[in-house]
């Protein structure tokens, strides 16, 4: 679990790290190189991304989780390193204008020494530092960082070496972000566009292709997009040269124009074909850097890391014995990474593995929030509340679980999320009628530990403790869990372990005496447009606007809309 961030040493080594870039801003903090807090600046402004917002209310959250302020500070690692960029000089990355951009209500001072780190750097630290092995394959696949957008690394003795890097107009995360745009699903919409291509069938040729030493995209009049002639990598805007040659790309396929609103089942096969030529190019990849690196393990990180389908083929492909991807492969994670750089270059580093997600922060003022919003409550011991869950759950209800430390990343884990039962079909309407979701998009499965082979017999492996990998349910199973089955039979499972999660492990284990099915459908705790919750006022304002979530479970409280739907614990 969590590191303690009470009584700490006062001669403690405290190191900051951040992502300042455009999307995605984030702070994590660092004791001796261990871990104490991450928080992303979208869930504490509640601005999805943080567009366009530096990390300013993420670094107070955990600089207060932790009990410390910007004097305790050793130094601030940014994972990016503006000084490779066109953006080099400006004043802002300045001392004096990253303190107003860091902390702008701190007291005039001197800031803390500032490593800039380079991204892919960040990302591949993110992942190595966290897996708990030291000698492994890295591969980071994103956007782009300064003047790349994929990298091959090894990691070994507690150091990374960059092997091969390829130029951002090979840039997968762009190639995949245009698709998605494509296909009406927005730049953001890559996970949409990866739901959507189960539906389909790959068909026709794309310019991405595998190579036997990785792969190569080749767009007709682009040469280099980003760095000192191309984009702005801050913003992930696409030079208009990118842009006409995916447009010209992508209108070779069926249905041979960009979305404008009609049906995005027309573009399913489109869909396939994207999916497949990423699936056979990162393969390509993997298998490169298996001759490179003789390690059994690979790690990986980056925006593209959040494809659950192609992380679930690369577990598949038996390239390697482990695969582990951190919760936060994308930009959120530099904040991190950068600062697991800085910590390990001042010599005081003791990392330890990343094995579950719960970082962020817990909830307080719970009581003010509910009485505010005019709800009724009753607090339970730890047993009850599981019981009541499971319970309502059973009985066909959908129930808000909102306990402990939040999650980070974007996928809920158990701590912010929406459970309902798996054996409906009619669950997975429901929740997303709840969220405002596109009706094909799939529902997860969190499924017991002990139980995972039952339900997945060819094996997830690591992904599936933070749901970042897709796998074959049973055939035995998809009639059994259909809520959570997706349109190939696949499913994204989320491993719960005792260990980390007891209060959510406990939820499925009443439930699986109940039903006998080790097992619940599980969505994060937002509605379309908004991030996770992050507050006690953000899971009760979600509760009252969600009108068909049945029961909020807040910390150790049950809360409900009146007292005729408040249940008591069903043995107490």
């Amino acid at each position: 679990m969590p590191v303690d961030a009470g009584a700490q040493p006062r001669d403690a080594r405290y190191t900051l790290g951040v992502n300042i870039g455009f999307h995605d801003s984030s702070a994590a903090l660092l004791r001796d190189g261990a871990l104490v807090a991450m928080v992303e600046q979208e869930k504490v402004s509640r601005r999805k991304h943080a567009l366009g917002q530096a990390p300013v209310a993420a670094i107070q959250e955990c600089l207060a989780l932790a009990g410390v302020d910007l004097d305790s500070l050793a130094g601030v690692a940014i994972g990016w390193d503006i000084n490779l960029t066109r953006m080099a000089g400006r004043r802002r990355f300045s001392p004096v204008g990253l303190r107003a951009l860091l902390f702008p209500d701190a007291p005039a001072g001197q800031l803390p020494p500032v490593t800039w780190v380079r991204h892919h750097l960040a990302h591949a630290a993110s992942a190595y530092y966290a897996c708990g092995e030291d000698n492994v394959a890295i591969i980071v696949i994103d956007g782009a960082g300064e003047n790349q957008c994929t990298s091959l690394l090894h990691g070994r003795d507690g150091r990374i070496e960059l092997l091969r890097e390829w130029p951002i107009d090979q840039s997968l995360g762009f190639f995949y972000a245009s698709a998605s745009k494509w296909a009406g699903l927005g730049e953001w919409g890559a996970g949409k566009l990866m739901g959507l291509a189960a539906y389909g069938r790959p068909s026709g040729s794309l310019p991405l292709r595998a190579l036997p030493d990785g792969y190569a995209l080749s767009l007709d009049g682009v040469d280099q997009v980003g760095g000192e002639n191309g984009g702005d990598l801050m913003t992930l805007s696409f030079p208009p040269a990118y842009e006409a040659a995916v447009r010209s790309a992508f209108a070779c396929h069926y249905p041979y124009t960009e979305r404008q609103g009609e049906d995005a089942m027309s573009y399913t096969d489109f869909a396939a074909s994207v999916q497949q030529a990423l699936e056979d190019a990162v393969l390509s990849l993997a298998a490169e850097a298996r001759r490179r690196v003789d390690a059994p393990t690979l790690v990986l990180a980056g925006g593209v890391g959040m494809n659950c389908t192609m992380i679930g083929r690369l577990v598949d492909s038996g390239l390697y014995d482990r695969v582990y991807v951190p919760p936060v492969p994308t930009d959120v994670g530099v904040s991190f990474g950068a600062a697991l750089v800085e910590a390990r270059d001042s010599g005081v580093f003791t990392p330890v593995p990343m094995d579950h997600a719960y970082w962020s922060t817990p909830f307080t003022d719970v009581e003010r929030a509910i009485s505010d919003a005019g709800l009724v409550c009753r607090p339970l011991a730890e047993a009850g509340l599981a019981r009541v869950a499971a319970r309502t759950l059973a009985d066909g209800g959908v129930v808000a679980w909102a306990r402990g430390r939040g999650e980070v990343g974007q996928r809920a884990l158990g701590t912010r999320s929406l459970l309902a039962d798996p054996r409906d079909r009619g669950t997975w309407e429901r929740l997303n009628i709840i969220k405002g979701r596109e009706m094909w998009r799939p529902i997860a499965p969190s499924v017991l530990e002990e139980h995972l082979a039952e339900i997945f017999p060819a094996g997830v492996g690591d992904p599936a403790a933070f749901m970042l990998a897709a796998s074959s349910v049973a055939p035995s199973m998809r009639r059994v869990m259909p809520a959570t089955t997706h349109v190939d039979g696949s499913a994204r499972p989320q491993r719960v372990q005792r260990a980390t999660n007891p209060a959510y492990w406990q939820v499925i284990e009443e439930f699986r005496q109940l039903t006998g099915v080790p097992a619940v459908a599980n969505t994060s705790f937002n509605l379309a447009g908004e991030p996770i919750v992050y507050t006690a006022a953000d899971a009760v304002s979600t509760f009252v606007r969600a009108k068909d979530i049945d029961l909020l479970v807040l910390d150790r409280y049950v809360v409900a809309r009146g007292y005729a739907d408040l249940p008591e614990d069903p043995v107490g």
